[in-house]
């Protein structure tokens, strides 16, 4: 995935001030539950809301971002100049600002985004993906293809095309002017411009002022064991699963690390248009692009990154000038968790939920309240930020993403790339600290602390006798429930509360009939105090019911609870599990492995197992190990090359084929006199009335001995690694000849 694209335009300012109407938040828009509940001092509620849009992954543009919502479909905000915001819509005149998330039409089941230079890009669950917004390239409209689809009429879509001939995609990664795929096989497949051999395939569009289009995908040359890829402005970068890197496409300022001497003038463009490897770089697990200069993150938690480095975005002390074609340490950054390289400016996401961020402060993207300037690390962290589980960077500014679904952005405000709802296109309008973007994710929030205190989950705690207003808001949306907390006698009613929570779906219902949670009904209700509700679980088609917390008794799907007080319960589903089964088969050996879901089956193995929950699409993978061959695959819903695809709707086994190599041993006579050549199996009985060569296995050691005939004498070997005149042994590992040579005695 890709946190990029195009050149950063110059300092252009709009000064277009729009005044923002005040709005009154409505009153219990978002539904809170439970309701009006009463708990004691130090007793705890949890409070849930419904009805919002929560994100769970986030991904930007150079000049906009996206996130793909829990319900799988997309969100989008920002620059909108070629529709890249998927809702159907170009913005006119184009620098309006779209500071409010909008939905992409037309587009469920989404698994990822990606946003491009003024593009996006998304990966469905059944391996296809999705495009829009700008489909030319660049400069001048140039090339393009980028949306990989040849029915685009004009410049642009401002609604999804799918990308053609793309069936197992697994992750996608948006260009300045062309996008790439990860497939299931491990390969990368790409389309777009190809003015500098972005497409990796060892061509280059002709430097005219007329290049073609390049909308049907084309297969990246040498990459196929691919985990992850990431494209920036006019370079894509593949992380191979031996922790390598290979790169292709612009080596303008050493944006693909091949070590190369970087020219004095370092703005040189220099089209690699077949994948190299990026030096010194062995044990990379994570790997992100920006627009002139990648990063990885290492196994022993080091960051390194090359290409572009005018404003210290590499990170190294002291600064490498202006660029680095040989990866760099990043100074002062430990315990990374995640990678997010912008245009002039780099951010890590830290294990603790933190952000720091360095390079490039002039639009406020190091995000923590610094003055305007360039800065090297190590940085103070990015303001406020706490808990993070994500962050991505695009040209001139940093999103990061909350548990709950939470998104706050900070830097460049211009096009409403900061999605706080402000029209932020004047010279002030940049976020030197994060704002939080409207709509996605929601803020708990209690009226008095010290009455009961809540966090961003939204339990709250009983801290002294009294009531307080809890609180969740969402953009311009909020909902709210009143909370009373007595010292240990509350009133006569009191509320229980049902939470599901699990990878799976089910329902929950009381026998009053108070609670349907999950059909359609409330989660919550409130019982006169010493009423005892039994509460029963039936879990979905797909699902299984695991288990109960905080109930009195339980008993199966059963779960009785005596409201002495207030209570909240826990039914936890769980999608169902089927067992998947490789069995192998052959005279051979080899190793299965999966691209995603953990699957290892090593060569030394005759039948391995895993678990995994019910509608996995598992894609098998078969590597013959040396001296054996891929004979086929059977038990599979579809087989490509040596790939096998399973999806998880029962216990499946799957059978794989490897045969062992077999190799000719052949053994030649030559000089004046006569013998016989024998091998010790016998299979081999030159000059004797048998054969002189046979096949064997790879790996099979076949000793050959020599017999000179009468008045001759063998005067040694040649070939197969033999000589003189003992026995030859050779150990097959490849078609192979061995010559006898015997000489005729002279008579005197």
């Amino acid at each position: 995935m890709t946190k990029m694209a195009p050149l950063v335009p110059a300092a252009a300012v709009f000064a277009l001030v729009f005044a923002l109407a005040s709005v009154e938040v409505a009153a219990q828009g978002i539904p809170v539950t439970p309701a009006d509940s009463t708990i004691a001092v130090g007793q705890t509620m949890q409070f849930r809301a419904t009805g919002i849009d929560t994100a769970r992954s986030i991904e930007a543009g150079s000049f906009h971002q996206c996130a793909v919502l829990e319900d799988t479909t997309l969100r989008c905000w920002g620059e909108n100049d070629y529709g890249q915001l998927g809702n159907g819509v170009i913005s006119s005149p184009p620098e309006t600002p779209n500071p409010t998330p909008v939905a992409v039409v037309g587009v469920t089941g989404a698994t990822a985004v990606s946003g491009g230079g003024f593009h996006t890009c998304a990966v469905l669950a059944n391996g296809t993906v999705q495009c829009w917004g700008r489909d030319t390239g660049d400069p001048d409209g140039r090339g393009g293809g980028q949306l990989g689809n040849a029915t685009v009429d004009g410049f642009a879509s401002p609604t999804p095309v799918q990308v053609t001939g793309i069936t197992t995609a697994i992750a996608v990664a948006a260009g300045g002017f062309h996008t790439c795929a990860l497939l299931a096989n491990g390969t990368v497949q790409c389309w777009g411009q190809n003015d500098q051999g972005q497409l990796g395939n060892g061509t280059l569009d002709a430097p005219t002022s007329v290049a073609p289009r390049n909308p049907t995908p084309v297969t990246v040359s040498g990459i196929t064991d691919a985990i992850a890829v990431s494209a920036g402005g006019w370079h894509t970068c593949a992380l191979l699963r031996n922790g390598t890197v290979r790169c292709w496409g612009d080596n303008e300022r050493g944006a693909i690390g091949d070590g190369s001497p970087t020219p004095a003038n370092p703005f040189v463009r220099r089209p690699t248009p077949t994948p190299v490897e990026v030096v010194g770089i062995s044990t990379a697990v994570a790997l992100e692009a920006g627009i002139f200069h990648t990063c990885v993150l290492l196994q022993d938690g080091r960051v390194e990154c090359w290409g572009d480095n005018q404003f210290f975005q590499l990170g190294n002390d002291p600064p490498a000038n202006n660029a680095s074609s040989t990866p760099v340490t990043v100074n002062g950054v430990t315990s990374p968790a995640a990678l997010a390289p912008g245009a002039e400016h780099s951010c890590v996401l830290l294990q603790d939920g933190r952000v720091e961020c360095w390079g490039d402060n002039n639009f406020g993207q190091l995000g923590n309240g610094s003055e305007r300037g360039i800065f090297n690390p190590p940085t103070a962290p990015v303001t406020g930020i706490t808990g993070a589980v994500a962050a991505t960077s695009g040209a001139e500014h940093t999103c990061a993403l909350f548990r709950g679904g939470r998104v706050q952005c900070w830097g460049r405000g211009f096009f409403g790339r900061l999605g706080d709802g402000q029209d932020r296109n004047r010279p002030d309008g940049n976020a030197f600290t994060p704002v939080t973007v409207v709509g996605l994710g929601v803020t708990w929030t209690s009226s008095d602390p010290t009455v009961a205190t809540i966090d961003d989950a939204g339990l709250a705690t009983g801290r002294r006798a009294g009531s307080t207003t809890i609180t969740a808001t969402s953009g311009d949306r909020s909902g709210r429930t009143t909370l009373t907390v007595g010292q240990g006698t509350p009133g006569t009613r009191v509320t229980l509360g049902v939470i599901r929570e699990g990878s799976g779906g089910g329902t929950v219902t009381s026998s009053d009939g108070s609670i349907n949670c999950g059909g359609g009904g409330a989660c919550s209700a409130s019982y006169e105090r010493g009423t005892v509700v039994s509460l029963r679980a039936m879990p979905a088609s797909g699902s299984n019911f695991s288990g109960w917390r905080g109930c009195d008794t339980v008993s199966s799907t059963t779960c009785m609870v005596t409201m002495s007080e207030a209570r909240s319960v826990v039914a936890a589903f769980d999608l169902q599990t089927f067992m998947l089964t490789v069995n192998k088969a052959g005279t051979g050996s080899g190793a299965v492995t999966s691209s995603a879901g953990g699957f290892d089956c090593p060569a030394a193995s005759s039948t391995c197992s895993a678990t995994y929950a019910s509608g996995t699409l598992m894609t098998l993978r078969a590597t013959p190990a040396a001296g054996s061959t891929f004979g086929g695959w059977s038990g599979c819903d579809s087989v490509s090359g040596t790939s096998c695809m399973v999806t998880m709707s029962a216990a499946r086994s799957v059978t794989v084929t490897f045969t062992r190599q077999r190799f000719t041993l052949a053994v030649a006579r030559e000089g004046t006199g006569g013998g016989i050549v024998t091998s010790d199996d016998g299979r081999i009985n030159c000059g004797g009335g048998g054969a002189c060569s046979a096949s064997f296995d790879s790996g099979t050691q076949v000793t050959l001995r020599a017999r000179p005939g009468l008045l001759s004498t063998f005067d040694g070997w040649s070939g197969g690694g033999c000589s003189g005149t003992g026995p030859c042994t050779v150990n097959l590992s490849a078609d192979t000849r061995v010559t006898a040579r015997f000489r005729l005695l002279g008579l005197f």
